[in-house]
Parts: structure tokens; C-alpha cells; sequence
């Protein structure tokens, strides 16, 4: 499933598909992760998450950061970029919550701040 399904029906064609993935940002995979746990302690601290939910979003992006680290986070075929990637692995550890990473924050925010923390 592609961020971008809802409006079609078919899947898109393996041309197309090929053409739309990017794996060039796998390089700021932990820088991603670091902006998302910082992202999950705003959402806690101005109280749009519990305690527990940071707890729990927190432990699962840790496991992802250090799976980063370690250079053993597995990449699936679905796997836009790095971005869907996260949003996945985090799924598979902690369920639903993962939906609410995003809270307030556009993809393109994302992506300015993992740039920024890369070229530091």
C-alpha cells in the first residue's frame, strides 16, 4: 500500500512504481528516528499523548534506532522510503499508536528536519 492509494483502485504499474520509490534517504534512516522521538515528547509534553502512549511510541522508535545502528533494520518491498518504512516497523512493535506519530506534523516537516539533522 502506497501514501497515496486511497484514489485509485488498481495498483500502480511496476513502471511507475520503480520510478516513485527512493531508497537515496536510507543514509538518514537514525536521523529520522531521532526527529521522531523528539516529535513523540512534544506530543506528550502540550498533552495530545499520554504518558504511556510516549512511553510506548518512545520504546518502539528506540528498537528502530537501534536497529539503524546496527545496520540490521529490514526494508520490505512496500517500503516507499524511509519515512513508510518507520511507519511500518513501528506498527509491528507497538500496533495502532503508531498512527498517531504523525500528529502535527506534515511529511514535509519530516523531511526538512531529518535534512537539517543529516548535514550537521
Amino acid at each position: 500500500m502506497t501514501l497515496w492509494s486511497g484514489r485509485f483502485s488498481e495498483p500502480p504499474d511496476d513502471v511507475l512504481w520503480r520510478f516513485t520509490v527512493d531508497h537515496s534517504d536510507r543514509r538518514m534512516l537514525v536521523d529520522d528516528v531521532v526527529g521522531s522521538i523528539a516529535h513523540v515528547g512534544m506530543l506528550g509534553d502540550v498533552g495530545l499523548l499520554s504518558d504511556d502512549e510516549v512511553a510506548t511510541l518512545s520504546s518502539g522508535l528506540e528498537t528502530i534506532r537501534g536497529e539503524a545502528e546496527a545496520d540490521s533494520f529490514a526494508y520490505v518491498d512496500g517500503d516507499e522510503d524511509i519515512h513508510s518504512a518507520v511507519e511500518r516497523r513501528l506498527g509491528e512493535l507497538v500496533g495502532d499508536i503508531a498512527g498517531k506519530l504523525h500528529t502535527g506534523r506534515s511529511r514535509n516537516d519530516q523531511v526538512a528536519l531529518d535534512v537539517r539533522l543529516y548535514l550537521r
